[in-house]
């Protein structure tokens, strides 16, 4: 196979000095296998990196939680995993009936303050401040055809600057708290009809009520932006984002394209990604960013393996090759099976203990290291089951580049194209091992450069740069 071959790799005592002097030379303490050249290309810059994280979505059972299990849950994924990127949820509970039916005037005693995402969003601010985005699953009840919050309906002829209202006095809450929300999309998959809370909008229907919800920002003083259209299927955005980009007010606040990668990408298959980016890609405008907003494995196979570990870590790097800048799982934390969160807590309020899924650790080889400001550079790899994507970090004075050994044995990275003042800082997720530091003198490290990178894992090395 072009660019990877099998190579001993000998301990320095076979100079030929000794050879010529008939010296015996130890056993060599590196293991051969295949090796395989790494090239990383600083002259190839792409997108621009925004956020690394996911969801926060279930903050009344995170609070629910006892102690210490609780903070250990908020230590780690606020904390350890250090997301550049949180989603919340806008709960249609803060408004629980009609204020006053006048959406111009807020009549305070007519809202219901969100008290656990307030909660959570304190505890947040003490670990860390990432890009705060949020997005409504449904309206309340009472302003929906169906009157009710699940499985779809839509939101009611002219309840438009209604549903204004709320988002306004929901933002309020929380940048009064001191903690604001970044940006908002109106509404999450706007094309399913989905067995949960869901509502439905047609593209010239969503495009209204996003132009109500932008001009009741701009009167209010919001400085939040807008994203969207977070459609499930990436290929319906370009139906619905032309109609939203139309909207003047919604046009001058919009920031990125959110969307999910819920049409072609199932476990176990992979280099799914492409195919769902490029048509979000050809309808946004030149510059604006793609952001992944949520995906989840939904097929039930793998839950809680290391396997959909890695299959997750090979999701982000594809869709970081095909040019998202944002990634956010569903979800860092939740309660229910293993194929739905990064830690799984318990369903019932009170009941102690957690999981912490492999799902953890292989994010947490992006999000802990590549950062908001990290420019993509070129990779390339003489193996196609080593995956590399490389990041330069001007900020931080770092190169940086997560390697996804993905065959079921063993390779020996060469790693070149830059030449930096040192070694790299070596994090490894594999089997055996839960972002385990790397020691320089470990033999599993050779030279500067070349790097033992086991069957199934994800390794994230950082050089210092000059």
């Amino acid at each position: 196979m072009a660019g990877m071959r099998t190579l001993p790799l000998l301990p320095l005592c076979f100079a030929g000095a000794l050879l010529l002097a008939g010296a015996a030379c130890p056993p060599t303490p590196f293991e051969a296998h295949p090796t395989v050249r790494v090239t990383l290309d600083p002259a190839a810059t792409f997108q621009t990196m925004q956020g690394i994280g996911g969801s926060a979505a279930d903050e009344g059972a995170l609070r629910g939680m006892p102690e210490p299990d609780r903070s250990e849950v908020l230590d780690l994924v606020f904390g350890d995993l250090a997301p550049s990127v949180v989603r919340l949820k806008v709960r249609p509970a803060i408004e629980p009936v009609n204020d006053d039916a006048d959406p111009a005037h807020v009549n305070a005693a007519g809202f219901v303050a969100p008290s656990d995402l307030l909660w959570q969003m304190a505890e947040l601010a003490q670990r860390g401040d990432p890009k705060r985005i949020a997005a409504m699953w449904t309206p309340p009840a009472w302003m929906k055809t169906t009157n009710q919050e699940c499985c779809g309906g839509t939101l009611l002829p002219g309840y438009d600057a209604e549903l204004a209202e709320l988002f306004s006095v929901w933002l309020g809450a929380l940048a009064d708290a001191g903690t604001p929300v970044d940006s908002l999309s109106i509404q999450n998959e706007p094309e399913a009809a989905s067995p949960w809370d869901a509502n439905t909008y047609t593209p010239a229907r969503m495009a209204g009520v996003l132009e109500a919800v932008a001009q009741r920002l701009a009167a209010d003083g919001h400085a939040t932006t807008l994203h969207g259209p977070d459609n499930a299927v990436a290929n319906f955005v370009p139906i619905f984002l032309p109609a939203l980009l139309a909207q003047p007010s919604a046009a001058a606040r919009f920031e990125a394209v959110g969307f999910h990668l819920y049409g072609s990408t199932f476990y176990p298959d992979s280099s799914t990604v492409a195919p769902d980016v490029e048509p979000v890609a050809a309808a946004a405008p030149p510059g604006m960013p793609l952001w992944m907003t949520e995906f989840s494995n939904t097929t039930f196979q793998g839950y809680g393996t290391h396997d959909e570990g890695v299959w997750q870590a090979e999701l982000m790097h594809e869709s970081f090759q095909a040019g998202v800048s944002l990634y956010a799982m569903w979800n860092l934390y939740r309660p229910g099976g293993p194929g739905e969160a990064a830690i799984v807590i318990p369903t019932t309020r009170g009941t102690p203990g957690y999981t912490i899924t492999p799902k953890y650790w292989t994010l947490r080889q992006y999000s802990k290291f590549v950062k908001p400001g990290a420019v993509r550079i070129g990779a390339t790899s003489g193996d196609p089951d080593l995956l590399v994507s490389a990041f330069r970090d001007d900020a931080a004075g770092q190169w940086i580049a997560v390697a996804i050994n993905r065959a079921d044995a063993p390779r020996w990275g060469y790693f070149d194209g830059i030449a930096p003042p040192g070694p790299p800082r070596v994090v490894r997720t594999s089997a055996s091992e839960l972002g385990a530091e790397i020691p320089l003198d470990a033999t599993d490290r050779f030279g500067d450069h070349a790097l033992l990178l086991p069957a199934r894992s994800v390794t994230t090395l950082v050089w210092p740069r000059d």
